[in-house]
């Protein structure tokens, strides 16, 4: 019995493995952002501010990151899946993922940065990502079971 439940534990680490991968590839693109974000005369971020706007993007990128890379896994567990069964439900999944993947990869601020050579001005909160990287990951950890 140990033998068959020993596959299952190490299949189930790559949820952590994605999230430290996506986090730590994240993490780089974040430290090599350089935008300038308006400050007062000295230089420093405006006050009142414990975060300026380029932390909140340097977040942004690092959880982006992690929610574009637990996508692309779950697509790759999804795509096995269906080339074993077949099934339509799988292939609707599938398009669901692809669908979201598309829609994390348009809202990717580094694309905006590099295409309009600006970040857009749309508001921005860390707790959505945060949910997202939750649901991605209680997805794939349930879709490895």
């Amino acid at each position: 019995m140990s033998d068959s439940k020993q596959p299952r534990r190490s299949i189930k680490l790559i949820v952590p493995i994605v999230i430290l991968a996506g986090g730590f590839v994240g993490l780089l693109a974040a430290l090599n952002l350089q935008i300038e974000f308006p400050t007062n005369n000295i230089g420093f971020p405006i006050p009142g501010q414990m975060f300026g706007p380029y932390e909140y993007l340097q977040y942004h990128v690092v959880l982006s990151t992690i929610g574009l890379a637990l996508l692309f896994t779950l697509i790759v567990v999804y795509s096995n899946t269906y080339v074993k069964t077949r099934g339509n439900f799988v292939l609707g999944i599938l398009v669901v993922l692809f669908a979201l993947l598309l829609q994390g990869i348009l809202e990717y601020p580094l694309l905006h940065l590099f295409l309009n050579g600006a970040v857009t001005g749309s508001f921005y909160s860390p707790v959505s990502d945060v949910f997202t990287i939750v649901a991605y990951s209680v997805f794939l950890y349930l879709s490895l079971e």
